[in-house]
């Protein structure tokens, strides 16, 4: 069985996501790729509490179709949105620990790995980050109980270095965990070609336009 945890998935309005694919993949198909890659992480740990923060419609009531709870804000940005989403979620689940995780990873089901191995060591002050490939963006934040109320998110360029140092003032060591799927995400044309993510794009975009 799961040790319990909360997963987190911030998600955008499907067809306004991925607009940085737009040279590459028609407005079509960038929205079925934002839907399948968070259908993906939605459905990553089996007997997690999953989260859906969102301030879309449709992207609610998809969550709650996949069994997630939609939490509604009411705020634009990824920071901003996390910051009046956790304190709800925390108010429903006080002790468990938080897995904030981008809804653009193609290959996320494998945070179920990725808990499995931390969980047993996992503690309320305890704080993981699994980094992009560039060690640029914060892909995947594991962050112990009693350390999110202290927590202030800080996604954009530059966030994994910015969430390490955050948790060294906050007098935590972090782990960061080099994962070769959970590194890829979907923001620009060149993820595209890595030959791990070409090789999943045709289930990724089962109706894929070929123009």
């Amino acid at each position: 069985m799961v040790a319990p945890v909360s997963l987190v998935i911030p998600v955008r309005a499907f067809d306004d996501a991925k607009s940085r694919l737009s040279e590459v993949l028609s407005a079509r198909d960038r929205r079925e790729l934002a839907a399948e890659c968070a259908r993906r992480v939605i459905g990553s740990i089996p007997g997690a509490d999953v989260f859906v923060v969102c301030d879309d419609d449709e992207v609610a009531e998809f969550a709650r179709q996949l069994s997630a709870a939609a939490v509604r804000v009411d705020v634009a940005g990824l920071n901003a949105a996390l910051t009046e989403g956790i304190p709800r979620i925390m108010n429903e689940r006080p002790d468990q620990p938080v897995i904030v995780a981008h809804a653009d990873l193609p290959f996320g089901e494998r945070l179920r790995d990725l808990w499995s191995e931390l969980s047993p060591t996992s503690t309320t002050t305890s704080l993981a980050i699994v980094p992009d490939e560039a060690r640029d963006g914060s892909n995947v934040v594991v962050i112990g109980s009693g350390l999110v109320t202290r927590w202030r998110f800080l996604y954009g360029a530059g966030s994994f270095t910015a969430h390490v140092a955050q948790a060294r003032e906050l007098g935590v060591e972090p782990l960061v965990v080099a994962d070769d799927m959970l590194s890829l995400d979907l923001d620009t044309p060149r993820d595209l070609e890595n030959p791990k993510v070409a090789d999943q794009l045709d289930r990724l975009i089962r109706s894929r336009s070929r123009e």
